[in-house]
């Protein structure tokens, strides 16, 4: 469901604030090995997602919400018209496994039954089990041609750049990876460049209303320096709003945003040890972190829960955004 590959860094937030909650983290193992994000193994990072999408029983639910009410929005927004026989062009950006893209995919062939889909996601991994997915759906993508990129946003804009392929595309999605972006601005004016005009952006992140993200302001792990930012929701609004971009918000359905990590409190757990490596993104988190900060990671994770049927609930609050560029000649290209 929500695709976390990639190595966290530190999103954007006022020095101030910063400074109010953040704690001084160890970086490394007791034995002075550097902490490892789960995105340096694979199968370890699909397992913690398993475990997130069990923990959080409500993912079925997003993605018929997304297939209903977010794919008709996109139609909403999308003004193309296409010439008889036309593709309309879509941009995946950590695509992931390609849930999420299969029930937008599905709503958009209602109105466009021709798509070409070019999907970007690092993890070759992940890509294999988009593949497989295509294969399982076949009969319900009928018209969908796709091709595939097995890098990041940056190494897909640097090769695209190198290439010269200046292809514009009608709807672009990039949900839940752009804050593995060293300049946040940079890669929206990017995807914003790639945009037909009358096409849509379609982004989502973590909100700072969000008990992760506040965790990951917190503790940091993975940040390198201190000039890495760390973004959320608000970063990306606020930069539409800063360039004039016609933009609408969508809020994820109020009963779908408890996640139970009452399993990570149990030290003989294995669902608990995977859903606290995904909570950290750090592998293998309750072994390899010093057990002074485990308990303080432990205690804060806590302090943020809800108690709930002998349950232990975190807020996950994610915000979907449309950003759309308009068909008359704009201050944006």
């Amino acid at each position: 469901m929500v695709d976390r590959m990639g190595i966290r860094v530190k999103k954007g937030r006022s020095a101030t604030f910063l400074a109010f909650i953040m704690v001084h983290v160890p970086t490394k193992t007791p034995d002075n090995k550097p902490l490892e994000t789960i995105s340096f193994y694979d199968d370890h990072y699909l397992e913690c997602q398993r475990a997130f999408e069990k923990a959080s029983p409500w993912t079925p639910d997003l993605n018929k919400w997304i297939h209903t009410h977010l794919g008709s929005r996109v139609l909403e927004k999308l003004d193309s018209t296409l010439p008889e026989g036309g593709q309309l062009k879509l941009l995946g950006i950590g695509s992931g496994e390609g849930e999420v893209e299969y029930n937008l995919i599905t709503r958009l062939l209602s109105k466009y039954p021709t798509i070409h889909n070019t999907v970007v996601d690092p993890s070759q991994t992940q890509l294999d089990l988009y593949k497989d997915l295509i294969k399982e759906k076949a009969p319900e993508l009928d018209g969908v041609q796709y091709d595939w990129h097995a890098k990041t946003l940056a190494q897909y804009r640097h090769s695209s750049e190198e290439s010269g392929d200046r292809t514009k595309f009608h709807f672009i999605s990039a949900l839940f990876c752009l804050y593995y972006e060293a300049d946040l601005y940079s890669s929206l004016e990017y995807l914003l460049s790639r945009l037909e005009p009358g096409g849509v952006l379609l982004a989502a992140m973590e909100t700072d209303r969000c008990d992760v993200m506040k965790i990951e302001e917190r503790f940091q792990f993975g940040a390198d320096s201190d000039d890495v930012p760390l973004y959320c929701f608000t970063d990306m609004t606020a930069h539409f709003e800063k360039r004039g971009v016609p933009f609408a918000v969508l809020n994820q359905p109020d009963d779908q945003r408890d996640f139970d990590v009452t399993a990570i409190f149990d030290e003989s757990s294995r669902e608990g040890a995977l859903l606290l490596d995904f909570i950290s993104s750090v592998a293998n988190f309750r072994q390899v972190a010093p057990p002074g900060l485990l308990a303080d990671f432990l205690s804060y994770v806590r302090s943020l829960a809800t108690l709930r049927e002998g349950r232990v609930l975190l807020f996950y609050d994610t915000d979907y955004v449309l950003a759309s560029k308009p068909k008359f000649k704009n201050h944006f290209v």
